[in-house]
């Protein structure tokens, strides 16, 4: 398994893995195939996305109207009355946008449009090294060579 760290710096950071994680594949002999992506975090999220400031902004503005910082009503998620922690928004943005993906591996390079990008968000409130971890398609093992057939009767 290969980790990558990002240094990120908290609520709403977004940071483009693609040629990071082509390049670490690479690096690490990675057959053809797809590639596992796993963000270690419950208040981050992974996609694969057209990664310009327009899409970037549609999502996180998307994301904030069903899960915003203050929400409706009661002023305060149960996760900050049950732990005393204030980011319950956090949790629901990574849960809606989900902590893992698959992504074709192929020649040595991701198999994707050049136009989509893999892309972290980070939804806390306060800086942190993230850890992404990388499960790369082995390479196909050769057949076991034999020289001879044989045939088994019933």
């Amino acid at each position: 398994m290969i980790e990558l760290t990002v240094h990120s710096t908290g609520l709403n950071s977004h940071h483009d893995l693609t040629d990071t994680i082509a390049d670490s594949l690479r690096e690490h002999g990675a057959g053809d195939g797809l590639a596992g992506v796993f963000a270690h975090g419950s208040t981050i999220g992974l996609t694969v996305m057209r990664y310009e400031p327009g899409a970037v902004q549609d999502l996180l503005r998307t994301l904030e109207r069903i899960a915003p910082e203050s929400p409706a009503g009661a002023g305060r998620y149960l996760h900050e009355l049950t732990t005393e922690d204030p980011n319950g928004f956090s949790h629901l943005k990574s849960s809606l946008l989900g902590t893992s993906l698959l992504v074709p591996f192929r020649d040595g390079a991701l198999a994707m449009s050049p136009s989509h990008r893999v892309v972290l968000f980070d939804f806390d409130l306060k800086p942190a090294t993230r850890r992404v971890f990388l499960d790369a398609p082995r390479t196909a093992a050769p057949a076991p060579h034999t020289d001879t057939v044989t045939e088994k009767s019933l």
